[in-house]
Protein backbone atom coordinates (compact mmCIF):
# COMPACT_ATOMS: atom_id res chain seq x y z
CA UNK A 1 0.00 0.00 0.00
CA UNK A 2 1.38 3.42 -0.99
CA UNK A 3 2.47 5.90 1.66
CA UNK A 4 1.07 9.45 1.61
CA UNK A 5 2.92 12.17 3.52
CA UNK A 6 1.07 15.30 4.63
CA UNK A 7 3.31 18.29 5.38
CA UNK A 8 1.91 20.91 7.78
CA UNK A 9 4.06 24.00 8.49
CA UNK A 10 3.17 25.48 11.87
CA UNK A 11 3.80 29.03 13.09
CA UNK A 12 2.00 30.58 16.08
CA UNK A 13 -0.87 28.07 15.89
CA UNK A 14 -1.04 26.94 19.51
CA UNK A 15 -4.76 27.78 19.71
CA UNK A 16 -5.82 25.61 16.80
CA UNK A 17 -3.16 23.09 15.85
CA UNK A 18 -4.53 20.15 17.90
CA UNK A 19 -8.06 20.69 16.59
CA UNK A 20 -6.86 21.04 13.02
CA UNK A 21 -4.56 18.03 13.32
CA UNK A 22 -7.50 15.84 14.34
CA UNK A 23 -9.56 17.16 11.41
CA UNK A 24 -6.79 16.15 8.99
CA UNK A 25 -6.32 12.80 10.71
CA UNK A 26 -10.05 12.03 10.63
CA UNK A 27 -10.15 12.73 6.88
CA UNK A 28 -7.20 10.42 6.26
CA UNK A 29 -8.57 7.68 8.57
CA UNK A 30 -11.74 7.52 6.49
CA UNK A 31 -9.56 6.33 3.59
CA UNK A 32 -7.35 3.99 5.59
CA UNK A 33 -8.02 1.11 3.19
CA UNK A 34 -6.67 3.09 0.23
CA UNK A 35 -3.29 4.29 1.52
CA UNK A 36 -1.02 4.53 4.53
CA UNK A 37 -0.20 8.03 5.76
CA UNK A 38 2.09 10.10 7.92
CA UNK A 39 1.58 13.68 9.09
CA UNK A 40 4.78 15.73 9.33
CA UNK A 41 4.35 18.79 11.56
CA UNK A 42 7.06 21.43 11.12
CA UNK A 43 7.42 24.01 13.88
CA UNK A 44 8.81 27.11 12.17
CA UNK A 45 10.33 28.65 15.30
CA UNK A 46 6.96 29.57 16.81
CA UNK A 47 7.31 32.05 19.71
CA UNK A 48 4.24 30.57 21.46
CA UNK A 49 3.90 27.03 22.83
CA UNK A 50 3.06 25.42 19.48
CA UNK A 51 5.97 22.99 19.88
CA UNK A 52 4.50 21.63 23.12
CA UNK A 53 1.25 20.85 21.32
CA UNK A 54 3.13 19.16 18.47
CA UNK A 55 5.10 17.00 20.89
CA UNK A 56 1.84 16.05 22.66
CA UNK A 57 0.36 14.98 19.34
CA UNK A 58 3.46 12.91 18.60
CA UNK A 59 3.22 11.15 21.99
CA UNK A 60 -0.46 10.42 21.34
CA UNK A 61 -0.05 9.21 17.72
CA UNK A 62 3.61 8.18 17.31
CA UNK A 63 2.85 5.74 14.46
CA UNK A 64 1.54 8.40 12.06
CA UNK A 65 3.05 11.66 13.35
CA UNK A 66 6.44 13.24 12.83
CA UNK A 67 7.67 16.54 14.29
CA UNK A 68 10.40 18.73 12.84
CA UNK A 69 11.53 21.66 15.00
CA UNK A 70 13.39 24.62 13.52
CA UNK A 71 15.53 26.71 15.89
CA UNK A 72 14.00 29.99 14.68
CA UNK A 73 11.49 31.33 12.19
CA UNK A 74 12.91 30.67 8.71
CA UNK A 75 9.65 31.27 6.83
CA UNK A 76 6.94 29.03 5.44
CA UNK A 77 8.88 27.98 2.33
CA UNK A 78 11.88 26.82 4.38
CA UNK A 79 9.53 24.96 6.75
CA UNK A 80 7.86 23.17 3.84
CA UNK A 81 11.24 22.12 2.46
CA UNK A 82 12.20 20.80 5.91
CA UNK A 83 9.02 18.72 5.89
CA UNK A 84 9.67 17.43 2.37
CA UNK A 85 13.18 16.43 3.38
CA UNK A 86 11.88 14.57 6.45
CA UNK A 87 8.95 12.78 4.82
CA UNK A 88 9.07 9.19 3.52
CA UNK A 89 5.97 9.06 1.33
CA UNK A 90 5.61 8.02 -2.29
CA UNK A 91 3.90 11.40 -2.64
CA UNK A 92 3.41 14.37 -0.34
CA UNK A 93 0.59 16.85 0.17
CA UNK A 94 1.30 20.32 1.60
CA UNK A 95 -1.44 22.11 3.51
CA UNK A 96 -1.45 25.15 5.81
CA UNK A 97 -2.06 24.55 9.50
CA UNK A 98 -4.95 27.06 9.63
CA UNK A 99 -7.06 24.76 7.39
CA UNK A 100 -8.28 27.55 5.15
CA UNK A 101 -7.61 24.95 2.47
CA UNK A 102 -9.97 21.94 2.79
CA UNK A 103 -8.20 18.72 3.86
CA UNK A 104 -11.13 16.79 2.35
CA UNK A 105 -9.44 17.28 -1.03
CA UNK A 106 -6.31 15.34 -0.03
CA UNK A 107 -7.81 11.88 -0.84
CA UNK A 108 -9.02 13.22 -4.21
CA UNK A 109 -5.54 14.54 -4.89
CA UNK A 110 -4.12 11.13 -4.00
CA UNK A 111 -6.50 9.40 -6.42
CA UNK A 112 -5.40 11.74 -9.21
CA UNK A 113 -1.80 10.89 -8.34
CA UNK A 114 -2.64 7.17 -8.58
CA UNK A 115 -4.03 7.83 -12.05
CA UNK A 116 -0.61 9.13 -13.10
CA UNK A 117 -0.67 12.85 -12.27
CA UNK A 118 2.72 13.83 -10.80
CA UNK A 119 1.55 17.21 -9.52
CA UNK A 120 -1.97 18.03 -8.34
CA UNK A 121 -2.75 21.64 -7.43
CA UNK A 122 -5.58 22.92 -5.29
CA UNK A 123 -6.72 26.07 -7.12
CA UNK A 124 -8.65 28.83 -5.38
CA UNK A 125 -11.72 29.29 -7.53
CA UNK A 126 -13.09 31.60 -4.84
CA UNK A 127 -11.98 32.87 -1.45
CA UNK A 128 -13.96 34.12 1.54
CA UNK A 129 -11.22 36.43 2.84
CA UNK A 130 -11.63 40.18 3.28
CA UNK A 131 -10.95 42.56 0.40
CA UNK A 132 -7.74 43.73 2.08
CA UNK A 133 -6.43 40.16 1.72
CA UNK A 134 -8.01 38.96 -1.53
CA UNK A 135 -7.33 42.03 -3.72
CA UNK A 136 -3.54 42.22 -3.11
CA UNK A 137 -3.34 38.45 -3.55
CA UNK A 138 -5.08 38.58 -6.96
CA UNK A 139 -2.86 41.46 -8.07
CA UNK A 140 0.24 39.59 -6.90
CA UNK A 141 -0.53 36.43 -8.84
CA UNK A 142 -1.65 38.27 -11.97
CA UNK A 143 1.64 40.17 -12.10
CA UNK A 144 3.57 36.94 -11.52
CA UNK A 145 1.63 35.18 -14.26
CA UNK A 146 2.03 38.05 -16.73
CA UNK A 147 5.75 38.73 -16.23
CA UNK A 148 7.37 35.73 -14.55
CA UNK A 149 5.48 32.39 -14.64
CA UNK A 150 3.01 32.06 -17.54
CA UNK A 151 1.87 28.60 -16.32
CA UNK A 152 1.03 29.86 -12.83
CA UNK A 153 -2.71 29.53 -12.05
CA UNK A 154 -4.50 32.88 -12.05
CA UNK A 155 -5.14 32.83 -8.29
CA UNK A 156 -1.98 30.97 -7.36
CA UNK A 157 -1.82 27.94 -5.09
CA UNK A 158 -0.51 26.97 -1.65
CA UNK A 159 -2.24 23.59 -1.38
CA UNK A 160 -0.77 20.82 -3.56
CA UNK A 161 0.33 17.19 -3.83
CA UNK A 162 3.55 16.17 -5.57
CA UNK A 163 5.15 12.87 -6.55
CA UNK A 164 8.36 11.58 -4.95
CA UNK A 165 10.24 12.30 -8.19
CA UNK A 166 9.17 15.97 -8.02
CA UNK A 167 10.19 16.12 -4.34
CA UNK A 168 13.63 14.76 -5.15
CA UNK A 169 14.10 17.32 -7.93
CA UNK A 170 13.15 20.17 -5.61
CA UNK A 171 15.50 18.96 -2.87
CA UNK A 172 18.55 18.67 -5.14
CA UNK A 173 19.23 22.41 -5.05
CA UNK A 174 16.81 24.36 -2.82
CA UNK A 175 17.02 28.14 -3.23
CA UNK A 176 17.54 30.30 -0.09
CA UNK A 177 15.07 32.96 -1.26
CA UNK A 178 12.97 30.67 -3.39
CA UNK A 179 9.45 31.11 -4.70
CA UNK A 180 7.70 27.86 -3.75
CA UNK A 181 5.09 27.85 -6.51
CA UNK A 182 7.76 28.47 -9.11
CA UNK A 183 9.91 25.63 -7.79
CA UNK A 184 6.97 23.22 -7.83
CA UNK A 185 6.02 24.15 -11.40
CA UNK A 186 9.63 24.07 -12.61
CA UNK A 187 10.16 20.54 -11.22
CA UNK A 188 6.85 19.27 -12.62
CA UNK A 189 5.49 18.34 -15.99
CA UNK A 190 1.80 18.86 -16.77
CA UNK A 191 -0.24 19.56 -13.65
CA UNK A 192 -3.81 18.69 -12.70
CA UNK A 193 -5.92 21.39 -11.06
CA UNK A 194 -8.75 20.92 -8.55
CA UNK A 195 -10.76 24.10 -7.83
CA UNK A 196 -12.05 24.86 -4.33
CA UNK A 197 -13.27 27.75 -2.19
CA UNK A 198 -10.73 29.04 0.31
CA UNK A 199 -12.23 29.35 3.78
CA UNK A 200 -11.78 32.24 6.23
CA UNK A 201 -9.41 31.67 9.15
CA UNK A 202 -11.36 30.61 12.24
CA UNK A 203 -8.81 30.83 15.06
CA UNK A 204 -5.61 32.72 15.68
CA UNK A 205 -3.95 35.40 13.61
CA UNK A 206 -1.99 34.89 10.44
CA UNK A 207 1.79 35.43 10.64
CA UNK A 208 1.83 36.23 6.91
CA UNK A 209 2.48 39.96 7.33
CA UNK A 210 2.49 42.59 4.59
CA UNK A 211 6.27 42.81 4.73
CA UNK A 212 6.60 39.05 4.19
CA UNK A 213 4.19 39.22 1.25
CA UNK A 214 6.25 41.98 -0.39
CA UNK A 215 9.47 40.00 0.11
CA UNK A 216 7.85 36.86 -1.31
CA UNK A 217 6.68 38.80 -4.36
CA UNK A 218 10.19 40.14 -4.92
CA UNK A 219 11.67 36.65 -4.45
CA UNK A 220 9.35 35.22 -7.08
CA UNK A 221 9.71 38.10 -9.50
CA UNK A 222 13.51 38.15 -9.32
CA UNK A 223 13.78 34.35 -9.43
CA UNK A 224 11.64 33.81 -12.55
CA UNK A 225 11.57 37.09 -14.46
CA UNK A 226 14.21 39.13 -16.25
CA UNK A 227 11.67 41.86 -17.10
CA UNK A 228 13.18 44.53 -14.74
CA UNK A 229 16.65 44.09 -16.25
CA UNK A 230 15.27 44.16 -19.77
CA UNK A 231 13.32 47.34 -18.95
CA UNK A 232 16.53 49.01 -17.80
CA UNK A 233 18.30 47.92 -21.00
CA UNK A 234 15.44 49.18 -23.19
CA UNK A 235 15.30 52.45 -21.25
CA UNK A 236 19.06 52.83 -21.73
CA UNK A 237 18.76 52.35 -25.50
CA UNK A 238 15.89 54.86 -25.68
CA UNK A 239 17.74 57.46 -23.63
CA UNK A 240 20.89 56.96 -25.68
CA UNK A 241 18.96 57.44 -28.94
CA UNK A 242 17.10 60.46 -27.54
CA UNK A 243 20.45 61.87 -26.40
CA UNK A 244 21.83 61.61 -29.92
CA UNK A 245 18.70 63.21 -31.43
CA UNK A 246 18.74 65.94 -28.76
CA UNK A 247 22.42 66.62 -29.43
CA UNK A 248 21.77 66.94 -33.16
CA UNK A 249 18.91 69.33 -32.44
CA UNK A 250 21.10 71.44 -30.16
CA UNK A 251 23.88 71.63 -32.76
CA UNK A 252 21.38 72.77 -35.39
CA UNK A 253 20.01 75.40 -32.99
CA UNK A 254 23.48 76.75 -32.21
CA UNK A 255 24.54 76.86 -35.88
CA UNK A 256 21.42 78.54 -37.22
CA UNK A 257 19.97 80.43 -34.25
CA UNK A 258 22.82 80.85 -31.83
CA UNK A 259 22.61 80.49 -28.04
CA UNK A 260 22.00 82.93 -25.21
CA UNK A 261 24.25 81.15 -22.68
CA UNK A 262 27.76 80.23 -23.70
CA UNK A 263 28.61 76.61 -22.96
CA UNK A 264 25.02 75.56 -22.26
CA UNK A 265 24.67 73.58 -25.50
CA UNK A 266 27.91 71.64 -25.05
CA UNK A 267 26.99 70.87 -21.43
CA UNK A 268 23.55 69.56 -22.41
CA UNK A 269 25.01 67.44 -25.23
CA UNK A 270 27.52 65.88 -22.81
CA UNK A 271 24.83 65.16 -20.19
CA UNK A 272 22.41 63.62 -22.68
CA UNK A 273 25.02 61.35 -24.23
CA UNK A 274 26.68 60.38 -20.95
CA UNK A 275 23.43 59.58 -19.11
CA UNK A 276 22.11 57.62 -22.08
CA UNK A 277 25.37 55.67 -22.23
CA UNK A 278 25.28 55.01 -18.48
CA UNK A 279 21.76 53.57 -18.65
CA UNK A 280 22.73 51.47 -21.65
CA UNK A 281 25.79 50.08 -19.80
CA UNK A 282 23.73 49.35 -16.67
CA UNK A 283 21.38 47.33 -18.86
CA UNK A 284 24.30 45.44 -20.40
CA UNK A 285 25.78 44.70 -16.97
CA UNK A 286 22.33 43.60 -15.80
CA UNK A 287 22.11 41.09 -18.64
CA UNK A 288 25.44 39.57 -17.56
CA UNK A 289 24.35 39.52 -13.90
CA UNK A 290 21.08 37.79 -14.80
CA UNK A 291 22.93 35.05 -16.65
CA UNK A 292 25.43 34.69 -13.79
CA UNK A 293 22.56 34.40 -11.29
CA UNK A 294 20.81 31.82 -13.45
CA UNK A 295 24.02 29.79 -13.70
CA UNK A 296 24.61 30.00 -9.93
CA UNK A 297 21.14 28.61 -9.21
CA UNK A 298 22.07 25.44 -11.06
CA UNK A 299 18.55 24.55 -12.16
CA UNK A 300 18.45 21.58 -14.55
CA UNK A 301 18.35 22.58 -18.20
CA UNK A 302 15.62 20.02 -18.87
CA UNK A 303 13.55 17.44 -16.98
CA UNK A 304 12.55 14.16 -18.57
CA UNK A 305 9.39 12.19 -17.79
CA UNK A 306 9.62 9.32 -15.29
CA UNK A 307 9.28 5.65 -16.21
CA UNK A 308 9.72 6.41 -19.90
CA UNK A 309 12.71 5.85 -22.16
CA UNK A 310 15.24 8.59 -21.46
CA UNK A 311 16.36 8.62 -25.07
CA UNK A 312 14.78 7.20 -28.21
CA UNK A 313 17.65 6.25 -30.47
CA UNK A 314 17.11 5.83 -34.24
CA UNK A 315 17.08 2.28 -35.49
CA UNK A 316 19.64 1.25 -38.04
CA UNK A 317 18.16 1.43 -41.52
CA UNK A 318 17.62 -1.99 -42.99
CA UNK A 319 19.58 -2.61 -46.16
CA UNK A 320 17.64 -3.80 -49.24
Amino acid sequence: MRLLSVIVPVYRDALSIERNFHIIKDVLDRHAGEFRYEIILVNDGSPDNSLEHLEALYREYPAVTGVVNLVRNFGQVAAIFAGLRACSGDCAAVISSDLQDPPELIPEMFHKWQEGQKTVLGIRANRLDSLSVSVPSKLFYRLMKAYALPNLPANGFDFFLIDRAVIDRMLVRPEPNGFLQGQVLYASGPVHEIPYTRRPRELGKSGWSFGKKVKYFLDGFIAYSFTPIRLIAVLGVLLFCLGILGSIALVIQVVYFGTRAAGWSSLMIAMLLLHGTEMLMIGVIGEYLWRTLDQARGRPLQIRPDRKPATLRPRAASLP
